[in-house]
C-alpha cells in the first residue's frame, strides 16, 4: 500500500513532503494549512491569497510568517496569476519576488512554475484543486502545478513534464507528488465537465444523468502515467481538503474562503 507522502511536524501549520526531507536532500517542498494566521472570518486564519478580498495587510503578514517557517524569505518567492489553464513558466532569479508582495506583478496567466535555480520558491494557491509537485533530483529541477478540473483536462501534468524536457530532464528521473485536494466523494460535477474527459479515463469518475463524482487525483495519476512517469515515481496524498478541517475548501465552505499554498524549491 502506498504510504502518505506528507507529514505535519509538531507546532507547524505545514505539511512537508517526507520523501524530500532527508538531511542530504536539496529540495524543500510542502503544503500549508489554514491554521496559524491572522486573517478574520471567513478567511480564518492563514489565508495566503490576495485575490479572495481578504485584507491585503493580513495576507502579507501570513505570507511573512510562512516564509519564516520555511526559511525562505518572500523576496525568494515566485507566484503566478492562476487562470485554470495549462501554461507552465520557466522561472529564473530575475523573477524573484514576483507576486509575493502584490498580485499586480505575479507571473501572468500561468498555472505551473518550474526552475533549475536554487533558492527560488515555486508556489501555487489552492482550496480544493490538485497540487502537483515535481522533482528531478538527478538534474536539479523542480516544479509545481495547479490542476483544477480545467487544468487537469487540458493536461497541465504533461505540460509540466514537457517543460522538464526543455530543461534537459529525462522522464524516467522525474518524481511526482499529488498533494492534498478534494476527493472523488466530495467533488460532484455535471455533464459539462465530464464531456471534457477522454473516454479512456472513465475509471476516474462515477455516476450518470448529469451527476458524477470526479476523482481529480486519479485522473492526474492516469495522465502522468500516459506522459511517461513510472507509477513507482508517483506518490498520492490521502488528504481531502473538503474532509479535513485543517484546509480551506471552496466546495465545502460555500462562501468566500482562503487559500493554501503549495511550494517547492531547490536549496
Amino acid at each position: 500500500m502506498m504510504t502518505e507522502p506528507f507529514i505535519q511536524l509538531e507546532d507547524q501549520g505545514i505539511f512537508w513532503i517526507k520523501e524530500w526531507m532527508s538531511n542530504n536532500s536539496e529540495i524543500k517542498a510542502g503544503f500549508t494549512t489554514r491554521e496559524g494566521g491572522i486573517s478574520l472570518p471567513p478567511y480564518q486564519s492563514n489565508n495566503l491569497g490576495y485575490h479572495v478580498e481578504d485584507h491585503p495587510s493580513d495576507v502579507l503578514q501570513n505570507r511573512k510568517n510562512v516564509a519564516e517557517s520555511i526559511s525562505l524569505p518572500l523576496d525568494n518567492w515566485v507566484m503566478a496569476d492562476q487562470v485554470h489553464g495549462n501554461h507552465v513558466q520557466i522561472i529564473k532569479a530575475k523573477d524573484s519576488g514576483s507576486g509575493a508582495f502584490s498580485r499586480d506583478d505575479a507571473i501572468p496567466e500561468t498555472d505551473g512554475l518550474i526552475t533549475a535555480e536554487k533558492n527560488l520558491l515555486c508556489t501555487a494557491l489552492f482550496a480544493d484543486c490538485v497540487p502537483l509537485f515535481f522533482a528531478d533530483r538527478k538534474k536539479g529541477t523542480v516544479a509545481i502545478s495547479h490542476a483544477g478540473w480545467k487544468g487537469t483536462v487540458s493536461n497541465i501534468a504533461k505540460s509540466t513534464i514537457d517543460s522538464f524536457k526543455q530543461l534537459s530532464s529525462s522522464t524516467k528521473d522525474i518524481e511526482v507528488v499529488i498533494g492534498p485536494s478534494i476527493c472523488g466523494s466530495c467533488y460532484q460535477v455535471n455533464d459539462h465537465v465530464i464531456r471534457h474527459i477522454d473516454a479512456k479515463y472513465v475509471d476516474s469518475y462515477q455516476g450518470s444523468n448529469g451527476q458524477y463524482h470526479l476523482d481529480l487525483k486519479n485522473l492526474n495519476f492516469q495522465l502522468l502515467l500516459d506522459a511517461g512517469i513510472s507509477p513507482d515515481k508517483i506518490h498520492i496524498s490521502k488528504y481531502c481538503t473538503s474532509h479535513h478541517s485543517s484546509f480551506f475548501s471552496h466546495r465545502r465552505d460555500q462562501h468566500p474562503t482562503g487559500r493554501m499554498i503549495g511550494f517547492i524549491a531547490l536549496v
